[in-house]
């Protein structure tokens, strides 16, 4: 068997065209949040980050909906 053969291809963690990072600044304590969902959800750091920027962005798009 081949090195090749051996390898375990990596599945993509985001959908492609998620290439433009955000940096932002957390307290200790919300990043020892962020950590806890990830390890609860076994997603990694930035995918958690990910899926809760885009269930808040959800969330506030509901609520001003709402209000109108």
């Amino acid at each position: 068997m081949s090195p090749v053969e051996t390898m375990r291809s990596v599945p993509a963690r985001a959908p492609n065209g998620c290439n433009t990072p955000v940096m932002t600044q957390l307290t200790k304590a919300e990043r020892e949040k962020i950590e806890a969902i990830a390890q609860l959800e076994v997603r990694s750091l930035s995918a958690t980050a990910r899926m809760l920027i885009l269930r808040g962005i959800q969330q506030y798009e509901d609520d001003t909906h709402n209000a109108d």
